[in-house]
């Protein structure tokens, strides 16, 4: 009832909702819920319960960026479940123990091999599993599973979300969805065989279920949310400049900032960020100021959060971009040099 009031008072005459009609809506996109002139770019494309009335990750990534500790809070959430960004740090501290050279490697395996079976990580991680990423059995993942296998998003290798109907279920990434990485699948194969993936997306790749089994981990959800998705972001960066001719270094000073790029006499210090909530990246960086400007990079998908993030930014020395946009940067530089 308090937060239905909240929308009553910011909802013109004539147009506040029923209490009916706002619980029924917490299951829709959060665009549905609020008067048409409020202005949400894609956080309108939340949906805040899922189809078993819990809070959906989605919603989830939201509040931990927004974080405000109180006593609601509290008693229906752990501090743990809530505080993801502590996780993140913890993380990051134990990793900078590494040196130069192990933190890169970490950071690396943290990108490329978010999830898998644990023989293939063992491998991969080597002396220093199982030390860093909170891996995860997935078969306790509920979530991620149809009729007992999984399926690693093509772009940042995680499990997708598998939302099940009558006879098709969706599986789709939570962060790729809206670049197209989205499927259906039946569900009523032939048991013992993974279920088949058709394209329902525009940049959906062929991808093969994988057994949800206790030797196939991942890596929890703050970790990808905040280490591999900005890795992902970083390492097509990287790729992409490098085959300019660019000179980067990723990681530099044990993640003083996520990569440098030199392109003749002009450089590129880059900070990538995959949070949900722009709004809640301008607050971290609020009060901050840096020397040399700092380019702080979003996913495509948030380019309508540019423009506003670099006014608000600017005078404190940061450059807001698209992954996009900074590509298009750099090879107009490279193409100088030709």
């Amino acid at each position: 009832m308090d937060c239905l009031g909240v929308l009553a008072a910011i909802s013109p005459p004539g147009q506040v909702m029923t209490f009916g009609q706002f619980r029924a809506g917490l299951t829709r996109p959060l665009r549905e819920l609020l008067p048409a002139a409020i202005d949400l770019g894609s956080t309108g494309d939340v949906v805040l319960l899922d189809a078993e009335g819990m809070l959906s990750p989605e919603a989830e990534d939201v509040c931990h960026e927004h974080f405000i500790g109180c006593a609601a809070l509290d008693q229906h959430w752990s501090q743990a479940r809530v505080r993801a960004e502590q996780e993140e740090q913890r993380l990051y501290l134990a990793l900078r123990d590494l040196g130069a050279e192990g933190y890169t490697r970490a950071r690396e395996l943290l990108t490329d091999n978010p999830a898998g079976d644990l023989r293939t990580l063992r491998r991969k991680w080597d002396e220093l599993w199982p030390r860093f990423g909170d891996y995860t059995p997935i078969s306790g993942w509920r979530w991620a599973q149809l009729n007992g296998w999984w399926f690693a998003c093509p772009s940042c290798h995680w499990p997708m979300r598998v939302i099940d109907g009558d006879q098709l279920a969706t599986v789709r990434c939570d962060a790729h969805d809206l670049r197209g990485i989205r499927y259906t699948a039946r569900t009523d194969n032939a048991e013992g065989k993974p279920p088949v993936l058709q394209p329902a997306g525009r940049d959906a790749p062929p991808v093969a279920g994988q057994p949800a089994t206790s030797d196939h981990l991942a890596v929890s959800r703050s970790v990808w949310r905040y280490v591999t998705l900005p890795g992902v972001l970083e390492c097509e960066l990287r790729d992409h400049a490098r085959g300019l001719g660019a000179q980067v270094a990723m990681w530099p000073d044990c993640d003083s900032y996520d990569m440098l790029i030199e392109v003749r006499s002009r450089k590129w210090r880059v900070d990538a960020k995959a949070w949900a909530s722009p709004d809640r990246l301008a607050d971290a960086f609020r009060g901050k100021s840096t020397a040399d400007p700092l380019y702080i990079v979003l996913p495509d998908h948030q380019q309508w959060a540019c423009t506003a993030l670099d006014e608000q930014l600017r005078a404190q020395g940061y450059r807001v971009r698209t992954a996009g946009q900074l590509m298009d940067e750099i090879g107009r530089e490279a193409r100088k040099t030709r």
